[in-house]
């Protein structure tokens, strides 16, 4: 069965054949002096000229946020890296950006950017956010709990506020919002206070060449990359080890998901490769502004919890829909090789049918080999939202259990074995 449907592919950024150093600008090397005020000052200066390269020379650089502007490239040369403050007060005053699928104002993003068009982060350097002064915050979940009340009451965003040490939101490392025309290729990331590459509703986008390094068990939600609500994307080499998701698609959480309504859309997921993860390439669990049209190939799961998840909760709304996986291959699984399910409560949704169910329909498996996982195949959907039209082909599977299948409507399967 074909889902997918062929789109235009991204361009991504257009640059202007300009280049300025960071050593132009007064910036310190040796990680000691804060450079913030140079990265400021060198793209307001390239902004001025119409845009340009911004390079970043071999070393160690500290700095707070750094924040794009239209027409800049941010290349770090090999052997650059960028180490980001851990002093809090750099990352304020709070900016507009999106925690976990809802709206809200909270600390920048290391790397920062909204409604900006042409933008590109790019070379072989380092892009290190010193996110372990962060992570202890996700213990205290006062912030993230106000946060997804507030959505669900639709307080007016202004006043959705998060910035404290009461009500703390952990940034992440790369957040771009509302952006046309976007590359991120080459760089390493490491660190990472929270989701490391977040682009949010940006259209025209390419992420191509990148390695996630964040420690396993002590980087909570670090997840290496996730789309959200973006449209005409390519995700195109992406090297994983990190505390959370390898890749993932998002669409907005409950109410407010579904009142701004930006789906997740056309976009080509290829040549992941999870050292460490918890999902493979995962779409959820926030998708209630939906999540349509996905083509996933060519992906390599050595360690995860799961390879392909799909997972969503009663009240998330929207729909998952025409998503097509081919060439898959994984080793060792703890749980599913592949997991569809509408049974996520990790985040307090309670079991059982609700007001706004999602639905999930037209999902093609095509080409998904594993040797080992504990199931091979989770299918569950609920009584009143079954799963619908899910096919799988030229599938194989050591498992401890072959296949859990509950409330599916339209299940083919052929060539497909557990051993």
């Amino acid at each position: 069965m074909n889902c997918f449907t062929p789109f235009e592919l991204p361009t991504g950024a257009q640059i202007p054949d300009r280049q300025v150093s960071l050593c132009d600008f007064g910036a310190v090397p040796g990680g000691k002096v804060k450079n913030t005020r140079a990265f400021s000052e060198a793209i307001s200066s390239l902004e001025a000229l119409g845009g340009g390269r911004l390079n970043v020379p071999r070393g160690l650089w500290l700095s707070g946020p750094i924040h794009l502007k239209s027409k800049i490239e941010l290349h770090l040369e090999k052997g650059a890296e960028i180490r980001f403050s851990m002093d809090r007060e750099d990352y304020l005053p709070p900016v507009f950006t999106m925690y976990e699928g809802v709206r809200c104002y909270s600390y920048s993003a290391q790397i920062y950017a909204r409604d900006c068009h042409d933008i590109a982060v790019t070379g072989e350097g380092t892009l290190n956010g010193q996110g372990f002064c962060w992570w202890y915050s996700a213990v205290d979940r006062r912030g993230v709990e106000a946060l997804y009340q507030a959505g669900q009451d639709d307080l007016p965003v202004e006043k959705r506020v998060y910035a404290s040490d009461e009500l703390c939101l952990r940034p992440g490392l790369l957040h771009f919002i509302g952006c046309e025309n976007v590359t991120i290729q080459g760089n390493t990331y490491t660190f990472s206070p929270f989701w490391t590459i977040h682009p949010t509703w940006c259209k025209n986008l390419i992420v191509k060449d990148i390695c996630v390094r964040n420690p396993w068990v002590h980087a909570p939600n670090t997840d290496g990359c996730n789309l959200e609500g973006c449209q005409r994307a390519l995700v195109d080499g992406v090297d994983t080890d990190t505390g959370d998701d390898a890749v993932c698609l998002k669409a907005g959480r409950d109410a407010d998901g579904r009142r701004v309504g930006r789906p997740c859309q056309d976009v080509i997921v290829r040549r992941v490769l999870t050292r460490r993860s918890h999902g493979g390439v995962t779409i959820g669990s926030e998708m209630s502004g939906g999540v349509r049209n996905i083509l996933v190939e060519d992906c390599e799961f050595r360690q995860s919890l799961i390879g392909l998840w799909i997972k969503t909760a009663p009240e998330r709304g929207g729909i998952v829909e025409n998503i097509e996986y081919r060439n898959i291959r994984a080793e060792h699984l703890r749980e599913s090789a592949l997991c569809i399910t509408m049974g996520y409560y990790v985040d307090g949704n309670l079991p059982g049918d609700a007001p706004f169910m999602p639905r999930v329909k037209n999902i093609s498996v095509n080409g998904l080999h594993c040797q080992y996982a504990g199931t091979g195949v989770l299918l569950q959907g609920m009584e009143k939202s079954p799963l619908e039209g899910i096919s799988l082909h030229n599938f194989t599977c050591h498992a401890g259990t072959s296949l859990k299948v509950e409330h599916v409507q339209g299940l083919n399967m052929e060539n497909v074995r557990f051993f």
